[in-house]
């Protein structure tokens, strides 16, 4: 919990990872009521839709991947001993 507190720790990208579901649902209803009120688009943005909220999901989640593997890579620098010259 106390790396919540002092922001070592994300909580961004669990929220990213439930809110996309609910993004996900919402693209595929809204292509269902399309398709049922017999708009022949209603095929369109269930998969350009659908392909549109996973790339933009995981855009959003590569910047905080990429800060983890920066931190982590910080720290493994600093837990080896330095060689001074």
């Amino acid at each position: 919990m106390a790396d919540y507190l002092l922001f070592r720790k994300m909580i961004a990208p669990t929220i990213l990872k439930i809110l996309f579901w609910p993004a996900l649902f919402a693209c595929i209803y809204y292509s269902a009521w399309l398709i049922i009120a017999g708009n022949p688009i209603g095929w369109v943005p269930l998969i350009v839709g659908s392909l549109f909220v996973r790339v933009l999901f995981e855009g959003l989640l590569l910047f905080f991947s990429i800060n983890e593997k920066l931190s982590a890579l910080n720290q493994s620098l600093q837990d080896r001993p330095s060689h001074d010259v």
